[in-house]
């Protein structure tokens, strides 16, 4: 991190904090506090995901500028990185909800699948599945931290699927699968769908608006405006003018007047 300070502050932060959670678990071991220890173990686990997510993005990203420096030109997106932040207008981008709803899918499965046995694989499985959600948690972080900075404020809502990826990520990291975590995955998943839809309808608010402020009054121009008013003039003083004429050319007179204002 002193080398690259761009994430110094960050990996400070969470090095410092995981080492006082430890230091706090064995204080309450030391003196037979099991709940306590377990409250900071749990926190030092979090923060050691979290790092090391950091970690393997910033690792990514670096592969990334050394491929396309060596490619030239060549595009290479890092999957998933689509939808890793909010659009404008505080929009939530599909793709992580797709994410978050296929995440969902995968702890069901588990869920269904397990038989109480650990092992290496459940236990890389369960770290995998953290991983995924701590991504999806921390691109939700930064929609917020991006509202906050436009001067929109805090979303309550959005705020609160942060706070419950958070629960889901401790329940994963200590391997922890039940009823209740997959209920408020879908809770989540509910938020997101509702988020969603009001994206839609702001998005078609705002585009009707737009319509109906297009949609103004034609005025004719001043010089065709004139024109009219002088040919009306000149038609009425041909009308004056007219000579006595038998009934039926002054029919024709009459039509050809009617034909003149239709022009």
């Amino acid at each position: 991190s002193k080398r690259v300070y761009q994430i110094e502050s960050f990996v400070t932060e969470k090095v410092t904090e995981v080492k006082d959670n430890i230091e706090e678990s064995l204080e309450h071991l030391e003196e037979r506090r099991k709940q306590q220890a377990a409250v900071n173990e749990n926190a030092s686990m979090k923060g050691l995901n979290d790092l090391a997510l950091m970690l393997s993005e910033v690792l990514n990203q670096m592969q990334q500028q050394m491929a396309s420096q060596m490619q030239g030109n060549q595009n290479c997106q890092k999957p998933g990185g689509k939808g890793s932040g909010k659009g404008k207008n505080g929009k939530v981008p599909g793709d992580m909800k797709g994410m978050q709803e296929q995440l969902n899918k995968d702890m069901q499965q588990m869920k269904e699948g397990m038989n109480g046995k650990g092992g290496k694989g459940q236990s890389k499985r369960f770290a995998e599945m953290a991983k995924r959600q701590a991504a999806i948690r921390e691109a939700m972080e930064k929609m917020q931290r991006n509202n906050q900075q436009s001067g929109e404020g805090g979303d309550p809502e959005l705020q609160e699927m942060i706070d419950q990826m958070n629960k889901t990520e401790t329940d994963l990291v200590n391997k922890k699968l039940n009823n209740q975590t997959m209920k408020r995955q879908q809770d989540i998943m509910s938020r997101l769908l509702k988020s969603e839809k009001a994206d839609r309808q702001r998005e078609f608010d705002n585009k009707r608006k737009a319509e109906r402020a297009t949609q103004r009054e034609r005025k004719m121009p001043p010089a065709l405006q004139e024109y009219l008013k002088k040919r009306e003039a000149e038609i009425d003083m041909y009308k004056e003018v007219s000579p006595s004429l038998k009934p039926y050319y002054k029919t024709l007179v009459e039509e050809y007047y009617r034909s003149l204002k239709k022009k």
